[in-house]
C-alpha cells in the first residue's frame, strides 16, 4: 500500500518508521532540506551542536524509552537531578523537595497547605471529563484559593498563554500537574529528568535511518501546495515540483497548516479545523562557559519578562559548556515573531541580569534565536467535543498531530504513542483490493 506522509517532525518520522517496519510502502514528504521540525538541532560555526528547543524525558516515559532502546539509543539517555524553582520578584525560590515547599514564602502557610492538597488531589484524580467544560482559572480558584491563584497561577498562565487564558480548560492544569508530579516521588519529592545525549535530533535521525532501511523513502524540499479532494476521497497531492499519488495520505502537521492544504474541503469541516488554536514559540538558546545556576528549570511568576522559563543542562559532549534555553510562548501572530534577533538578545539578557546580577555577557560562547508559529495546541474549553479524529471525512486522508492526544500534554512521549496508534488505524483502514 502506497502511503504518503506530509511532515518530517517527530510525529511524521515516527509514523513513517512504524508503517515501513510493518511492510508498507512509505514516502515521507519534508518541505525543508532536513528533518526534525521542533526536534531539530542547531550547529554553530565551530561545529558545536545543541537542541534547537529543549525536550525533557521523564522517568515515566515508557513508550519513548522503549523506542530509544529499539533504535539502539538506550545508552544515549542521560538523567540528572530535576532541581527546580520559581523566580518571584527577581528572587529564586527552590521547589525541588518537600522542605522547599514548606518554606515557600511567596504563599502563606494556609495557602501552601491548600496548594499541596490540590496537587495531591490532582494526582489521584483519574476522571478529567468534568474539567473539559471548566476554565483553568475557575478550577484553580475553587480548589486552591484566590491568593494562590493571584500569586502563582495567574502570572504562570499569563506567561504561558501570552496573556490570554480565559478559554483555557482546566484539563491543561490537570495534565501539567500530573506529568510534573510524576517527576517527584514521596517522601522527599526529589526527582530526575532525562534527555538524549545528542538531543532529540538523534532520535529523528535514528528513526529516519530505520525507515529507509525498511524500504521507506524521504523526499526533501517537497513543499505541498494542495491535497486534492475528489468525490469524497483523497485525490492527488500537488507539490511545487509536480503531483504525487498515494493510496493513503497522512498529514502530520499542525491543524492550521492542514486546513490551508485542503481548500476544497467542506466548509463545515474547515470550520471545525479553525477551532484548533496553537501557541507559537520564540526560544533563544545560549551556550555558556559557566553555569547560570544550579537549577534545571526556573519558572518565572512575572509576566512582564520576555521569557517564562529558564532551562539549563550541561552539554553532554563538551565539558565546561552549559546550554540555556529561554522560551517564550506566544500567539502565532505575536509582534515578537518579527523582532530582530539582536533586539531579542538585548531584551532577554537585560532581564536575565535582573535575576543573576553577576552574569556577564563574556560567558556567552554562542547565542541563537529560533521561532515556530505552531508549537503547542491549546486546551480550549469543550475541546473534547471538538477533538479531531485521525480519519478525516475524506476516504484515504488522515490527520495526525498532537492536538489529538488531548487531554494529555503534547509531549514527545504522547507524540510517539499517538504515531503508533495512527499506524494501527491506517492499516485497519486499508482499501479493499489494495495489497501491501
Amino acid at each position: 500500500m502506497r502511503i504518503g506522509i506530509i511532515g518530517g517532525g517527530l510525529m511524521g518520522v515516527a509514523l513513517g518508521y512504524f508503517l515501513a517496519k510493518s511492510g508498507e510502502q512509505v514516502t515521507l514528504l519534508e518541505q525543508g532540506l532536513h528533518l526534525g521540525g521542533l526536534n531539530d538541532e542547531l550547529v554553530f560555526e565551530d561545529g558545536l551542536a545543541v537542541p534547537r528547543y529543549q525536550h525533557a524525558l521523564l522517568p515515566s516515559d515508557a513508550v519513548l524509552q522503549a523506542l530509544c532502546a529499539e533504535l539502539g539509543l538506550k545508552d544515549e539517555l542521560i538523567f540528572q537531578s530535576a532541581r527546580a524553582g520559581f523566580v518571584n520578584q527577581n528572587t529564586i525560590h527552590p521547589m525541588s523537595n518537600i522542605f522547599d515547599f514548606l518554606s515557600f514564602s511567596v504563599l502563606g502557610l494556609r495557602d501552601r497547605f491548600r496548594l499541596g492538597r490540590m496537587i495531591l488531589q490532582t494526582r489521584g484524580k483519574s476522571s478529567w471529563q468534568e474539567l473539559d467544560t471548566m476554565s483553568a482559572k475557575e478550577w484553580l480558584v475553587r480548589v486552591g484559593g484566590q491568593e494562590a491563584f493571584e500569586r502563582i497561577w495567574r502570572p504562570l498562565l499569563e506567561a504561558k498563554f501570552d496573556g490570554v487564558y480565559d478559554k483555557v480548560a482546566a484539563t491543561y492544569i490537570w495534565a501539567w500537574l500530573n506529568r510534573m508530579s510524576s517527576v517527584r516521588q514521596a517522601p522527599q519529592l526529589s526527582g530526575t529528568i532525562g534527555y538524549l545525549k545528542r538531543g532529540h535530533f538523534s532520535l529523528i535521525k535514528a528513526l529516519a535511518d530505520a525507515l529507509q532501511q525498511y524500504g521507506g523513502k524521504i523526499q526533501y524540499d517537497a513543499r505541498v501546495r494542495e491535497i486534492e479532494l475528489q468525490d469524497g476521497q483523497l485525490g492527488r497531492v500537488r507539490t511545487h515540483a509536480g503531483t504525487l499519488e498515494f493510496d493513503m495520505l497522512v498529514a502530520a502537521v499542525a491543524t492550521p497548516i492542514f486546513a490551508r492544504l485542503i481548500p476544497a474541503a467542506d466548509a463545515g469541516y474547515l470550520a471545525r479545523l479553525e477551532k484548533s488554536t496553537y501557541l507559537g514559540l520564540i526560544c533563544p538558546v545560549m551556550v555558556l562557559d559557566t553555569p547560570l545556576s544550579n537549577f534545571w528549570t526556573l519558572n518565572l511568576t512575572d509576566p512582564t519578562y520576555p521569557f517564562a522559563t529558564i532551562i539549563q543542562t550541561p552539554h553532554p559532549e563538551k565539558p565546561n559548556c552549559y546550554i540555556v534555553h529561554l522560551p517564550r510562548y506566544t500567539a502565532p501572530d505575536n509582534d515578537w515573531m518579527g523582532v530582530a534577533d539582536s533586539d531579542i538578545r538585548e531584551a532577554w539578557i537585560t532581564h536575565l541580569k535582573k535575576i543573576f546580577p553577576a552574569f556577564k555577557e563574556e560567558h556567552i560562547l554562542h547565542f541563537a534565536v529560533s521561532r515556530s508559529r505552531y508549537v503547542e495546541p491549546i486546551h480550549n474549553i469543550d475541546m473534547l467535543q471538538n477533538k479531531l479524529d485521525i480519519q478525516t471525512p475524506y476516504a484515504g486522508l488522515f490527520l495526525a498531530n498532537t492536538a489529538q492526544v488531548y487531554p494529555q500534554l503534547p509531549t514527545s512521549e504522547a507524540a510517539v504513542a499517538h504515531a503508533r496508534l495512527v499506524a494501527d488505524r491506517i492499516r485497519l483502514a486499508r482499501p479493499v483490493g489494495v495489497m501491501t
